[in-house]
């Protein structure tokens, strides 16, 4: 049992360090670019909302505040993750219609797959049909929302779980230069989306966010609403960024390399 454990950690460290074995500069350069322009937007919205709502330089944030401008749902920071979830979601789409025309059914079942599932995030994001369900759910039927929102964000991860389950020989020979974006993207998702999940279990937002807001903006932003919008969108579309820049590291070296 030992030895086998052992070969096992063996073999999923070299899976992730054969992509700094393999790593070049000049052929990362376009998936590193989409990671950077996610960054500067994020890092522009954070000086925006500290410049507002902290320091009130200006009165550009009146009302609201600045934070909610730009982190609200349906907002410029969400736009930002519409478009990586939406071009992930093509992009598989596309994989998937060419291996289908290569005949490789393994792999086109597992990127439909891949593609179902970051349409139904983005249709998450877009409408927050999870929060409605939640809803109705403690209204006619005593439901915990943390439970609804548990078995739907099990539903939007069903077609991606199968395929890792089913098809997991195409995800593990996946090119080692495209490794850790999807690593270290899906990381950040699950982060952000257990955050959300147990974000009323003893106040676990509200706590931890008002300490947040006292040091970074002078608690001018509602502790649960910098928790909830400012740091959970800015993980999101962080993630969002790194796991379509490893569909274009994919498409580099793993579709147009290998035609």
């Amino acid at each position: 049992m030992t030895t086998a454990i052992k070969r096992t950690a063996g073999r999923a460290y070299y899976f992730i360090a054969e992509f700094f074995l393999t790593f070049r500069w000049r052929e990362h350069r376009s998936a590193l670019a989409v990671i950077a322009l996610a960054c500067l937007g994020i890092l522009a919205s954070w000086i925006a909302v500290y410049l507002v709502d902290a320091l009130g330089a200006s009165q550009a944030g009146a009302g609201r505040g600045m934070w909610w401008h730009l982190f609200r749902n349906r907002g410029p920071v969400e736009w930002g993750q519409w478009v990586f979830l939406s071009l992930t979601s093509l992009s598989a789409a596309v994989f998937a219609g060419i291996y289908r025309e290569r005949g490789q059914r393994n792999e086109q079942i597992f990127w439909a797959l891949v593609s179902a599932s970051f349409m139904l995030m983005f249709i998450e994001d877009a409408g927050d049909p999870r929060h409605v369900l939640a809803e109705y759910g403690a209204l006619l039927y005593g439901i915990k929302r943390m439970h609804t929102e548990a078995v739907y964000f099990l539903f939007i991860l069903s077609p991606l779980i199968a395929a890792l389950l089913r098809y997991w020989k195409v995800a593990v020979s996946v090119p080692s230069q495209t490794r850790l974006y999807f690593l270290v993207g899906g990381f950040f998702y699950g982060v952000a989306a257990s955050a959300s999940l147990y974000r009323d279990v003893q106040g676990f937002y509200r706590v931890m966010g008002e300490q947040l807001s006292l040091a970074l903006t002078n608690g001018n932003v509602p502790g649960f609403f910098l928790m909830d919008f400012v740091l959970e969108e800015s993980l999101e579309l962080l993630a969002a960024s790194i796991i379509f820049a490893g569909i274009i590291m994919y498409w580099k070296v793993g579709i147009r390399n290998r035609n």
